[in-house]
């Protein structure tokens, strides 16, 4: 709380000496849940920006963002937003704290920042498998293209490329683990109808304060074994084995290929993520598992058209590595042994959100999954846009957790913007139906208002 309070504070100070300069934005928000069963229903919680958890009935939530242009094509951002949310963690905290440099190619953001919201909001994990908006931005630094370079003109061969650090301050089994993210997709357009890009995103957490082995290899030597996913080397730590730390940290990864076009005027996108762990898994010999969908949007549609864009989804994770013998052995998405609180930051999952954690929200119990999502955006009535997501997935376990065979579990969500004129007025309305529990309804209102 001191911590986020003395951010607070910086980042007001910042605002007020450049007040003059700067153009602002704002937005004040308002959200209350009614739900009949312990947890809210899926998609009340889940990609929610870390805004709203599971046992959250009230969400407050204030920000503003300042531009200033430095040039036609460049300016630097400022952004600060404090959220409160009751329930699991019922405390003040700091939504987003960042300055970024935009130009039209290259974005820089130090600090902690929200994501781009991608799809629309359809999807079940908006960017990757491994990277969706199910928590709250990690503090850091990032460098990111902001769209396809191209080696010549506007087509033809080109790239996009990130390359991100951050710093995982949450309570976690290790403290202060680092997290080290990049990302190199080639891209070929060849003409405004057609693009295709193919290319890897790699995460590694390492380094940090482990309770029983003390300080984990964190100097410059640890950090190029560990971006490059190389072994550990000798100096792994007090008792700890390079076969145990995995190349120096817990390392996740996915191969990722997506097609855009346009067929008879709509916007059609094919996506494809193939996640893996460790070796075994870079090599496909996890296969099938990974993410498969199409987005197909109208951007000719009627403002008043029911049905504007639509996504569907299919994921499965329940090969991993278990057909084919290998030397790591079978897969357990997003834990790890070392890194015992795994792939989640503040007790929520980083990636796909079908991949849980147990009762206690400490280690991953449910990553064998089979879904289907579906999700839909229009206007309902000629004056009411409304967002759809539906959802079947058929949940497996996990490697030494509770058996969950059979578990069905149906999960529907409608966002409807019942007003917009001197605020916004939101109905959310949601339902998880399962087969081995009752089914569980919930209602929300959301009210926004947003400053210019």
């Amino acid at each position: 709380m001191k911590q986020n309070l003395l951010v607070f504070l910086f980042f007001s100070s910042f605002l007020n000496v450049f007040a003059q300069n700067v153009e602002f934005t704002g937005q004040v928000k308002a959200t209350g849940l009614f739900y009949n069963g312990e947890n809210s229903p899926f998609w009340f919680h889940s990609n929610q920006r870390g805004r709203i958890d599971e046992l959250t009935n009230f969400s407050g939530l204030i920000s503003t963002h300042g531009f200033y242009n430095l040039s036609e094509n460049s300016n630097l951002q400022v952004g600060l937003g404090a959220l409160y949310q009751d329930g699991f963690a019922d405390k003040l905290q700091l939504d987003e704290a960042y300055l970024a440099f935009n130009n039209s190619w290259l974005g820089i953001v130090a600090g902690r920042k929200q994501r781009e919201e991608l799809y629309r909001g359809l999807s079940a994990t908006n960017q990757s498998i491994l990277w969706s908006l199910n928590a709250r931005p990690l503090p850091g630094i990032r460098f990111f293209t902001k769209r396809p370079i191209f080696f010549k003109n506007n087509r033809g061969l080109g790239f996009q490329a990130s390359y991100e650090e951050y710093l995982m301050d949450d309570e976690r089994f290790v403290e202060n683990t680092r997290l080290h993210h990049k990302s190199f997709h080639l891209v070929y357009r060849s003409s405004p109808k057609f693009q295709i890009s193919a290319g890897l995103r790699h995460f590694v957490q390492w380094g940090g304060t482990h309770p029983e082995f003390g300080d984990l290899p964190s100097d410059f030597e640890a950090y190029t074994r560990a971006i490059t996913g190389r072994g550990a080397g000798e100096d792994t730590g007090d008792g700890i084995s390079e076969q145990e730390i995995n190349g120096l940290g817990n390392h996740l990864g996915s191969y990722e290929i997506n097609i855009k076009t346009i067929l008879a005027g709509y916007n059609v996108e094919l996506i494809y993520n193939h996640l893996f762990e460790d070796g075994s898994g870079s090599l496909l010999r996890n296969t099938p598992d990974g993410r498969y969908g199409i987005f197909i949007e109208d951007p000719a549609a009627p403002l008043d058209s029911w049905f504007q864009a639509v996504m569907y989804e299919f994921y499965y994770t329940k090969n991993q590595s278990k057909n084919t013998p290998t030397t790591d052995g079978e897969d357990n998405y997003f834990n790890n042994n070392l890194y015992r609180s795994g792939w989640t930051y503040e007790n929520r999952v980083l990636g796909l959100p079908f991949i849980t954690l147990g009762p206690d929200r400490f280690r991953i119990a449910n990553n064998k999954i089979l879904a289907h999502h579906i999700g839909l955006s229009g206007m309902a009535f000629n004056k009411v846009p409304y967002r759809f997501l539906g959802s079947f997935r058929k949940n497996y376990g996990g490697k030494g957790s509770a058996n969950t065979n059979g578990k069905h579990v149906l999960s529907s969500y409608l966002d409807l913007n019942l007003l917009q004129n001197i605020v916004n007025l939101n109905l959310q309305l949601g339902a998880d139906f399962s087969e081995t529990e009752g089914p569980n309804f919930g209602a929300g209102v959301s009210i926004s208002k947003s400053f210019l």
